[in-house]
């Protein structure tokens, strides 16, 4: 009797789980050329193309443009950009869905400060279109921003 019971309690527990990994795609190649005048940190949620391109443009140089080609009906872009005269090291780690949230971990690390020029440092991935009510935003462990997918527009 006991095996049916561990299988029983196995699987309450898998299916009482709504955390799910979902598969993402980095994005490299592009600059933020959005409106940064405040000096901190933004966060966005892009929808379509235009919002893409008045966001971000190619990066000059020898760079991989994965983004040329992306269905937005099947997908979204998820950014955060650290504006100021800092410059850092921005990677991500795991996108989870969990009870209609998307959970974006990632890792923050400043390389620069006190620089002479205002630097824009972005982090976005690509990731499938999921019927999401926001997004919780996790840097080096702790959340910093909840964006509530209305629009791409900023959400302070």
């Amino acid at each position: 009797m006991k095996p049916i019971y561990t299988i029983i309690f196995l699987c309450i527990f898998f299916f009482s789980n709504q955390q799910s990994e979902i598969q993402y795609q980095p994005v490299k190649g592009y600059t933020f050329v959005g409106e940064d005048n405040d000096m901190c940190q933004l966060f966005y949620i892009i929808h379509d193309e235009k919002e893409w391109n008045a966001l971000f443009k190619p990066y000059p140089g020898h760079y991989v443009k994965e983004i040329t080609n992306i269905d937005w009906q099947k997908y979204n872009a998820i950014a955060t950009v650290k504006t100021g005269r800092e410059a850092w090291r921005l990677e991500a780690k795991r996108l989870e869905l969990d009870e209609g949230e998307f959970i974006f971990e990632y890792e923050a690390q400043k390389t620069d400060e006190n620089l002479s020029w205002k630097n824009a440092s972005p982090l976005v991935i690509i990731a499938p279109k999921k019927n999401f009510k926001a997004v919780q935003f996790v840097e080096n462990g702790r959340m910093i921003k909840k964006l509530h997918n209305f629009t791409s527009k900023r959400d302070f």
